[in-house]
């Protein structure tokens, strides 16, 4: 995309430039000037030996590439070169972290790109079009920060639906890329459930909002069938899910034994209380629902060792690792190796 910007923009500011007439640089000088020699009509001291500072030194610079004090640059494409300096002076300014002398000179390219637009009304439709297409490659980015996490799902849907269709679809790109990597980089087999990072209520939101057009039916689909699919291969090679389940087992810090006596007694609301207890008390996000898949898996796989496990744990206290670690071993003490998968 950025190549065919590029290529395209070239063009385009190559029939402006052909068609230019003189340009007209007084309203830049004047807004160098501001900063140079402030209050025109003041007694200006001399500088003596005392030099420039790094905004004042890149304002010269700009002011001697369009005029020597006397005479002022009148043709189009010497202006239209000092405007492809001036954005490189901006880029390696931001590069540096110098902000303010890069807002001056910012400043500054307003009032050239003004100059070079009443020269030539093709340049200002080339200025447009390379912004517009500029803020499509700027949607990738977006739609990559809505995959991370650093965004929220209801501000990343807001973001999306404000775009332009092109924008939209180069959002899609940044988005579902890193997810595609992802999904790339797991292990082949039966005992890897491809689908299963797919099914959170982050993705479900996004999905059905970042879909291309009629097909977010079609999508949800396919993750359900994928779903299907392991569940089944699973059941048919004995229910050996434990690389899923190493997985829940690290969600696991903050498991609560209360929570799992009443998962094991049925008491499904009580457990669920209780770990939101526990969560506003950890400072950390809702685990009933992780902890009531496990225990429901522990129960349905193998009631005898989840109720060993958990007199275990509460006959002696523990820290949280050791309380994975003895779960852990009471999966892998089972005839199958493994708890069923949890969804």
């Amino acid at each position: 995309m950025t190549n065919a910007r590029d290529i395209e923009a070239d063009q385009l500011y190559t029939a402006a430039r052909r068609g230019a007439g003189p340009v007209n640089v007084t309203p830049i000088l004047d807004r160098i000037d501001e900063t140079l020699l402030p209050g025109v009509n003041r007694v200006v001291s001399p500088r003596d030996n005392i030099g420039y500072d790094t905004i004042e030194g890149a304002l010269a610079r700009v002011r001697r590439m369009i005029s020597d004090g006397n005479s002022q640059v009148t043709d189009f494409n010497a202006l239209f070169r000092a405007k492809l300096d001036l954005d490189d002076m901006i880029t390696k300014a931001e590069g540096q972290g110098a902000g303010n002398r890069a807002n001056y000179l910012t400043q500054v390219k307003r009032e050239v790109d003004r100059a070079l637009e009443n020269a030539s009304p093709a340049y200002r439709n080339a200025n447009d079009t390379f912004a517009s297409r500029s803020r499509v490659i700027d949607s990738v980015a977006e739609g990559q920060a809505a995959k991370s996490g650093r965004v929220r799902s209801e501000n990343s849907i807001e973001q999306f639906n404000a775009l332009t269709p092109e924008q939209q679809q180069a959002f899609r790109s940044g988005y579902v890329d890193p997810i595609i990597a992802d999904i790339e980089s797991l292990p082949m087999g039966p005992a890897t459930n491809r689908a299963r990072g797919l099914t959170t209520p982050k993705y479900e939101h996004e999905f059905q909002a970042f879909a291309a057009p009629g097909r977010a039916e079609q999508l949800g689909n396919r993750i359900g069938r994928e779903n299907r699919m392991f569940e089944t291969s699973n059941a048919a090679l004995g229910n050996s899910r434990t690389a899923d389940n190493l997985g829940d087992i690290d969600d696991m810090a903050n498991f609560d034994p209360a929570v799992l006596a009443n998962l094991l007694t049925g008491n499904w609301k009580q457990a669920a209380l209780t770990g939101a207890r526990q969560a506003f008390n950890a400072g950390k996000g809702l685990p009933p629902r992780v902890v009531e898949r496990v225990g429901r898996s522990l129960v349905e796989t193998d009631p005898n060792q989840a109720l060993a496990t958990l007199k275990r744990v509460r006959g002696q206290q523990v820290s949280r690792d050791q309380l994975r670690a003895m779960i852990l071993e009471s999966m892998l003490q089972g005839s199958n190796a493994g708890i069923a998968r949890l969804p």
